[in-house]
């Protein structure tokens, strides 16, 4: 099994899928997507049990958030103990007959640099009903290559081709069983302060390609993200 491979089970949460390749022999601190491992990919989306199952597998990490996690499973504590009551899906906003993308709940999302001017977007979506089911989803824009330093860049504005064009950013939003294209045509750097970094984007939604019955839509989106 390839890293690419184990990192789409852990955005999909195949736990099973993914416990099996950790007991076949795949390394539980390999990194799955440049220099993240397996059970820091879970923290990004607090799951848990995925966290868990790697940890049962060897997983180690510097990262303070996740070793709190570690500290508490070598406790004796499994997923289950962090389990919330029971969720109501009357809790959430329904989108199945409304969907659109300008509905969502975008949470803070992070921003990570894996070598010299390359970058990963994580954008977290709240949770809301797709099918009669509880979505908790997200965005990752993988690839995105700066001309200079995150620092050089803010107060500027950088355009980007759409895939498969060189220097494209790839981007990507779990829905309906499918990965679908996400593409970022440009990005405003409007401020960095306090490891915050906050940038506008317009963002193309390619729900079409997978044909899972929306229309591809774009919009323009302004965040804030931590900077790991």
């Amino acid at each position: 099994m390839t890293e690419k491979e184990l990192l789409n089970l852990v955005v999909e949460r195949d736990y099973e899928a993914v416990e099996v390749a950790l007991k076949n022999g795949f390394d539980a601190n390999k990194p799955i997507n440049n220099d993240t491992t397996g059970i820091e990919w879970a923290s990004y989306t607090d799951d848990i049990q995925m966290m868990e199952i790697f940890w049962k597998h060897g997983a180690k990490s510097e990262n303070e958030y996740v070793q709190d996690f570690i500290n508490e499973f070598e406790r004796g504590k499994t997923h289950l103990d962090f389990q919330e009551i029971e969720e109501n899906k009357e809790d959430y906003p329904n989108l199945t007959e409304s969907f659109s993308v300008t509905k969502f709940e975008f949470l803070e999302g992070n921003i990570q640099e894996f070598e010299d001017n390359f970058f990963t977007i994580f954008l977290p979506i709240s949770k809301f009903v797709l099918d009669d089911e509880i979505i908790e989803t997200s965005i990752r824009l993988d690839g995105i290559q700066l001309p200079e330093s995150l620092n050089s860049c803010i107060g500027k504005k950088i355009e980007f081709p759409i895939n498969p064009n060189e220097g494209y950013i790839d981007g990507s939003i779990y829905l309906r069983n499918c990965h679908n294209p996400v593409d970022v045509t440009e990005i405003k750097f409007l401020k960095l302060e306090n490891q915050k970094l906050t940038l506008e984007m317009k963002i193309n939604f390619d729900f079409e390609y997978e044909t899972i019955g929306f229309k591809n839509e774009q919009f323009t989106k302004q965040s804030v993200l931590e900077i790991y």
